[in-house]
Order: C-alpha cells, then structure tokens, then sequence
C-alpha cells in the first residue's frame, strides 16, 4: 500500500481528496474528490524525482457525467504527503471556470 493513499482537505478550494489504490510502482491512483458538494471520480498520476527520491509532483483529474471535470497539480516535498500544495481549477456544462488553489493537509 502507498503512503499517497488517504484523505485529504482543502479548505482554500472546499474540497475534500480520497486517494486509494496508489500504485508507487507505476505511479498511478484512483479515488474520490468532492469539491463544492459535487462528487467525481479521480484517476491520477505521481511521479518521484529521479523515480525514487523526493520531491513529488502529483497531476489528477476528477469527472462527473453530468457536471464536468475538476483538475489539480500538486507538489510533496517528500514521500509522506503531510500538505499537498496545489493548483487547479474546475469547468462545469453550465459555461464556469473557476481557478482553485492551496493545500490539501492529509487527516
């Protein structure tokens, strides 16, 4: 199991980061983010600087049908995932596109 698995809040972006099967083999994980009270599913990649060492950098995105998507880049210092620090932003059908930010704190 991956240490990038967990639950993580944003407060500056009212959005809450379920990561599960992470995958530090390939990189990859799957999960759940809630942002604004609208749920969407996550796929996202991390990589390691030199595929094993510190930093991180982290890139997912979140899809809902029948809202639209949500988007994030994200930097770790480390292999802990205490603070993601990120930016992202979010598009809806109805024609929004609002830019979010700061950090997600694990819990």
């Amino acid at each position: 199991m991956s240490s990038i698995n967990g639950t993580y809040l944003n407060n500056n972006a009212d959005a809450k980061l379920v990561v599960t099967d992470g995958n530090d083999s390939n990189g990859t994980f799957n999960g759940q983010i809630t942002q604004a009270g609208v749920n969407y599913s996550v796929t996202g990649h991390y990589h390691f600087q030199n595929s094993t060492g510190n930093p991180t950098t982290i890139s997912f995105i979140g899809t809902n049908s029948d809202k639209g998507y949500v988007a994030f880049t994200a930097y770790s210092p480390d292999h802990i995932y205490v603070k993601l620090r990120a930016s992202g932003s979010r598009t809806s059908f109805d024609g929004q596109v609002v830019g979010l930010g700061g950090e997600f704190v694990k819990q």
